[in-house]
Formats: structure tokens, C-alpha cells, sequence
């Protein structure tokens, strides 16, 4: 059968499935919505084309030929393919409008986030983003508020009650001093001995912050603050000024005239992840959040 003829049966399939499970005319045209006469004539043009009857009678009724019944299950499943190929190109129209709102934290900004946007724009380049940054409570307050559909922050394990968490990776914290500082050149560091030393660090509410404070709380020490800021770059500038000392997330590379020393304390880190109200999320989400998961793998 040539490819004209197939086209031209396309638009009748439906007719010829509903006679199928029917095999009644009146009742195929109320299942279709069509005129009785409609479907009728529909019948007469897929037998012209056809060439060859696809009903006969049966008693005051009529019932499919043989042919036809060969051929209905071959266009219920064409018709089966176009539904899901419908449903898929939904899906995707879906996923291309998406926009996709990230409330960050700060120290986040430089690295983790446009990366992020950098792989979703690879896969689907009309994804759309609202970001807003700053302190992780500000970030986690935004997210309740609905005012975010995703937050990425510190501290979530223990996951905040009401909150969803998808764990990306642990950052090892480190005690940031200046280059000519007695401890640049130590293996390591205790936390128990710097309650002499001034600290500058974020202010409350920054999840390094947090951090910093349940080190020393656990250490027993209160440590004397020099400063308390809101950007991390901030502090290592006051730090490499000499201002006092910081705990901070290690780097690849130390800050300029900083040295970073490691804290002698197995839980010098801070955890970082993706936090999300509970329940069904759009598939732009999905896609960011895997693009996180695939990007922070092996950290």
C-alpha cells in the first residue's frame, strides 16, 4: 500500500476503532460526537479506498468483515502511538516554558549555581531563572513563603521541619588565617585553643555562621568576635588584613595573603543541599535539581 493511501486512511482511523469495539453505526457516531450519516460516509470512502467491504450485515445490524477486524488493532495502536507522542510533546512544551526560582546561599553564587544554569540551559535552553541570594534562614524563609521553588543552603541534616532535602555534598571547613600568622605554618589547628583569637565571621542567620558557632559550642569556647559580616570575600580580605581569623570552606586555592589550616575536629563541615516544599514538582525543577545532583557528584 503506498504512502498516499496511508496518509489518506490517517484521519478515519477513529471511525474504523469505534466500529471495532461496537460494531454498531448509531452508537460509533454518539461515542465520536459525529452525525450518524457522518460516519456512514466515512465507512463508504475507507471501503473505496480500501477496495474491499469492512462491514456487512447481521441480522437487523451490522457487524466488521474479516479484513476489517484484521486491521482495527493496527489502528488502535497507530492511534495509541499518537497519544503518547502528544503527551510527550506536552510534557516538553511544559518543561521549555518552565521557570525555575533559586533562593542561594551567598558563598553558592560564584560557582555552584551558575553551573547549574550553565548544564539545564545545555539540555533545554529555554528554561527560564529567578535567583535571589543571601543569608541560608532568608533563603529557607523565601522557599516557605513560595516565594523560591528551590533552596540552596547549608545545614539541612538534620532536614528543617516541613522541608524536603536532596543532599548534594559536604564542604570540609578550615581555619583561615593570615599568611604570617603563628598557625599558617601548623599541621592543624584545635578549636579549644583559638578563644583568644579575634574572630570575624557572617553574621547570625548565614549558614556558615551557624557552623562556626556549634564548632565552638562544642569545643566549650565562646570566641571573641572582631566582626560579623555578610559576604564571605569580606572576611577573607579583614582576615588577610589581619584583622583576626576565620572558619571557612576550603579552597582550591587559598585566599591572597591567607593560609588555610585544617581544624583538628571530625565534624569540620558543613553539608550542602537542595531544600523544596513537599510535593509534585514541575519538570524544570527536576531538571536543575539533577543537573545539581550530576554537577556535585563525587565531591
Amino acid at each position: 500500500m503506498d504512502d498516499a493511501t496511508v496518509r489518506a486512511l490517517l484521519p478515519h482511523l477513529p471511525v474504523l476503532v469505534a466500529l471495532g469495539e461496537v460494531e454498531h453505526v448509531t452508537l460509533a457516531a454518539a461515542m465520536l460526537g459525529m452525525p450518524q450519516p457522518t460516519v456512514s460516509r466515512t465507512v463508504r470512502r475507507l471501503e473505496q479506498r480500501l477496495g474491499t467491504p469492512l462491514l456487512e450485515p447481521a441480522g437487523r445490524g451490522v457487524r466488521l468483515t474479516p479484513a476489517a477486524r484484521a486491521l482495527v488493532p493496527f489502528a488502535q495502536r497507530a492511534l495509541d502511538e499518537v497519544s503518547q507522542g502528544l503527551e510527550a510533546m506536552e510534557s516538553v512544551e511544559r518543561r521549555v516554558r518552565g521557570t525555575v526560582r533559586i533562593a542561594f546561599q551567598t558563598s553558592l553564587g560564584e560557582q555552584l549555581v551558575p553551573e547549574a544554569i550553565r548544564a539545564v540551559h545545555g539540555a533545554e535552553p529555554a528554561v527560564r531563572f529567578g535567583l535571589s541570594q543571601g543569608a541560608r534562614q532568608a533563603c529557607l524563609d523565601a522557599l516557605r513563603a513560595r516565594e523560591a521553588d528551590v533552596a540552596l543552603v547549608s545545614r539541612l541534616d538534620p532536614a528543617p521541619p516541613g522541608l524536603d532535602v536532596v543532599h548534594l555534598f559536604d564542604e570540609p571547613l578550615v581555619l583561615l588565617v593570615p599568611r604570617a600568622h603563628p598557625l599558617a605554618a601548623a599541621g592543624s589547628a584545635r578549636v579549644a585553643d583559638l578563644a583568644r583569637e579575634p574572630l570575624v565571621t557572617l553574621k547570625p542567620g548565614y549558614g556558615l555562621r551557624g557552623s562556626t558557632d556549634e564548632l565552638f559550642a562544642r569545643a566549650g569556647v565562646l570566641p571573641t568576635l572582631a566582626f560579623e559580616g555578610e559576604d564571605l570575600h569580606t572576611l577573607e580580605g579583614l582576615v588577610a588584613a589581619g584583622l583576626g581569623v576565620a572558619v571557612a570552606p576550603r579552597a582550591a586555592t587559598p585566599p591572597a595573603d591567607c593560609a588555610q589550616v585544617p581544624l583538628d575536629d571530625p565534624r569540620a563541615v558543613r553539608d550542602i543541599g537542595a531544600a523544596l516544599l513537599p510535593g509534585r514538582r514541575t519538570a524544570a525543577v527536576d531538571l536543575v535539581l539533577d543537573a545539581l545532583v550530576r554537577l556535585t557528584a563525587g565531591r
